[in-house]
């Protein structure tokens, strides 16, 4: 038996787990959707180069926004924890500043008892000079 009749042998009897990496890796071309998105980011791109506007009206689809050179920092890795530091900040900030609302509410509603107290005690010393004066308010 030669080497030629041995890896035809071979080759018939493929084990039934490398047929499916086999299939697996075959190639495959692009489908149609992404060959056209593809040709819309390039075209995008070169639009943005040639004119320096972040608009682009593609010829098929809407109107899309490119992002300029100066800007692609914010797809770098540290940028999704920029802006997580920035929300966790913001959110301490709106704590603190609905506490310190809270912190004045309270302040707020102490003054008023406070001035309503003041002015239960004054209206109760005028009813008592009027009283002595001879006025009866309880008539009516």
């Amino acid at each position: 038996m030669d080497n030629n009749e041995e890896m035809r042998q071979n080759e018939e009897v493929i084990d039934p787990l490398e047929a499916q990496l086999r299939k697996a890796l075959e190639r495959v071309d692009a489908p149609p959707t992404l060959i056209q998105f593809l040709e819309t980011a390039i075209e995008a791109q070169e639009h943005q180069k040639r004119t320096g506007k972040l608009w682009f009206r593609p010829k098929r689809g809407g109107l899309l926004l490119t992002m300029p050179q100066s800007w692609r920092w914010m797809m770098s890795p540290w940028a999704g924890g920029a802006v997580a530091a920035l929300l966790v900040a913001g959110v301490f900030l709106t704590g603190a500043h609905v506490h310190q609302e809270h912190v004045k509410q309270a302040q707020a509603t102490q003054q008023f008892e406070q001035a309503t107290q003041i002015t239960d005690r004054a209206l109760e010393r005028a009813r008592e000079k009027m009283k002595r004066a001879g006025v009866n308010l309880d008539q009516q």
